[in-house]
Formats: C-alpha cells, structure tokens, sequence
C-alpha cells in the first residue's frame, strides 16, 4: 500500500555532498562520496597530489549476508498517511540520508582519506626537505 508523507515544517541548515533529502516514497536511494583531504601546516602544493589512487576508494565494500533466507514479514499500516510534525537538521553531509517515506532500497556509501601533515619544525621550507608525519603515497594507508 502507497502511503502519502506530510511534513509540516523543515528546517535544515546544511544538506551537502551527495546527501539526499527524500520526502514522499521512493525504489531506490543511492548516494556516493569520495573525498580527499589534505591538511597542511603551510599552503603547499607538489603538483600531482590527488592523481594517485589510494586503497581506500578502491578496495571492495563487503556486503551484508543475511543469516536467514526465508523470511515471512506481514504489515498493517493503520494510516495511509506517514505525517511528521517538526524536522530541524543542524547537517546532512557526504553520503547520508534523509528519508520520510517508503523505499525498498537504500545504498549509501562514503569514502574519505584524510591526510595531515605537520612540519617538524616551524618554517614551510623544512616541509620540502624532511620526511613529514604522514607522507602522501600509495602505501600510506
């Protein structure tokens, strides 16, 4: 049975990055995020950053296996209407979802390598010359 979704009052101040604000019933939600950060003491840039292809964005995502197969589920919805006073989100960020409805598939997804790095000692162009505390290679996991 279809049901209709009444919301009397949103407020949300932040909806970001492949989030998904879903009022009403919905088949699929799909949301995706990958994102690279890269903290620094000082603003540098060695040129090719970001080209590499870290392990974290690659590797497979196992799913989860039900323990049971056959499952019997029966509903009674008592209402057509799904009605919500009063929603207030401070944020929504990087692959989450709001949802206010009926929906047979969520797949959400986020992804994200956060590198920092620190120079040893205070100047920027000691940074260039010493090993920092998290080097940005492949391995670098």
């Amino acid at each position: 049975m279809k049901r209709t979704s009444i919301v009397q009052f949103f407020h949300g101040e932040a909806i970001l990055f492949s989030s998904v604000l879903q009022i009403g019933d919905s088949q699929k939600i799909t949301s995706r995020a990958r994102v690279l950060a890269v903290q620094r003491q000082y603003e540098l840039f060695f040129g090719n950053e970001g080209e590499s292809i870290f392990p974290v964005f690659t590797k497979t995502i196992p799913k989860l296996q039900s323990g049971r197969r056959n499952i019997s589920l029966q509903t009674l919805q008592q209402s057509p209407v799904i009605s919500v006073r009063s929603i207030r989100i401070l944020a929504v960020s990087t692959a989450g979802v709001v949802h206010i409805g009926s929906t047979s598939t969520v797949d959400a997804e986020a992804r994200i390598k956060h590198i920092r790095q620190l120079a040893p000692n205070a100047s920027a162009s000691s940074m260039r010359n010493t090993q920092t505390t998290s080097p940005i290679t492949r391995d670098g996991e």
